[in-house]
């Protein structure tokens, strides 16, 4: 943790007014240093009263996704232990896909206040206004067979399922293969996008865009009947800091069961939890639709649907109840 969250923790720790002579003694920093930390802080949106003789108090936090704030919620060892944060970036996942291919190790993630050109999948564009939801892409570098790599799409998916739950004792639903929903809208979406070379994955980007804080008159008019936010279900305010930090725990949860269980573990906690086996469907793939009864999810991910009596294996598709 850089000086500043240190400055934050001494702050919050006492709950009261704190010496600059304390906190520079404690950092083995200057008192001008500390002068300039306040300042900076006070720059990036936080509120103190200050007291001559007794320092400095904090008052307000703003709700960023500073790296600082995430890591007050983390109980995770390598997820999300670098925060690369950004008022505003095209896509995370274009942003961290860089960062892959530069190197930076399993578990750092991107976040960004809002996108210009969010992206879900076969390109649709993910309405991402600023500063309301939660936008942000992990570097994996999952030790498989590029085959098995889909089934990463289930576990983010599941770790947000837990993380709606957690928050707000919400049961969500999931719709495959990418979707989570609330009352049947669309709350979060995840998108994968790897490197891979011929018999081994290099790295996976998993893009997750949760809806959060956004008010129904500000979702897009284009997906106001099919899109929701946490805040809309529940008539609550979230700290988005907090949802991250929740949400990477989640996600470490999942990606460790996922190392030790396999695609096939992951895929069969999903079809549990989606309560899809049995259902009867429609599924939309590049303009061919399938109608049949869902028999379960392949180990690999992919939809096994009964039409007629015969079992289709489709990769991937849109889904109509």
């Amino acid at each position: 943790m850089d000086k500043i969250g240190e400055v934050l923790i001494l702050l919050r720790e006492s709950g009261d007014y704190v010496s600059g002579d304390f906190i520079a003694s404690r950092l083995h920093v200057s008192r001008t240093a500390v002068w300039k930390y306040i300042n900076h802080l006070e720059r990036l949106g936080y509120l103190f009263q200050k007291s001559k003789g007794k320092g400095y108090r904090i008052t307000g936090t703003p709700d960023k996704l500073y790296s600082w704030e995430i890591h007050r919620h983390l109980i995770t060892d390598v997820t999300g232990r670098r925060v690369v944060h950004k008022e505003t970036v095209d896509s995370t996942n274009a942003f961290a896909f860089k960062l892959a291919l530069s190197g930076e190790p399993e578990g750092t993630c991107v976040v960004a206040e809002s996108q210009g050109a969010g992206k879900g999948r076969l390109g649709r564009k993910w309405f991402s206004p600023a500063g309301k939801n939660l936008y942000i892409s992990l570097l994996l570098r999952p030790h498989i067979h590029p085959s098995l790599v889909y089934p990463i799409t289930f576990l983010s998916s599941l770790a947000v399922y837990d993380t709606i739950k957690e928050l707000s004792g919400i049961t969500p639903s999931l719709k495959w293969p990418n979707d989570v929903l609330i009352n049947g809208k669309k709350v979060c979406g995840t998108l994968i996008e790897l490197s891979t070379e011929a018999d081994m994955v290099k790295f996976v980007v998993v893009g997750i865009g949760l809806n959060i804080n956004m008010r129904s008159e500000e979702v897009d008019k284009e997906i106001k009947n099919k899109a929701t936010s946490l805040s809309i279900e529940t008539k609550k305010i979230y700290e988005r800091a907090l949802v991250c930090g929740i949400l990477l725990n989640h996600l470490e949860k999942h990606y460790r069961y996922f190392s030790q269980h396999g695609a096939g573990g992951t895929c069969g906690v999903w079809e549990e939890r989606a309560a899809i086996k049995g259902k009867a469907l429609e599924i939309n793939q590049m303009g061919e639709s399938f109608r049949g009864i869902v028999e379960g999810i392949d180990r690999d991910g992919a939809m096994l649907l009964n039409i007629d009596g015969e079992t289709k294996k489709i990769i991937a598709g849109d889904v109509n109840f």
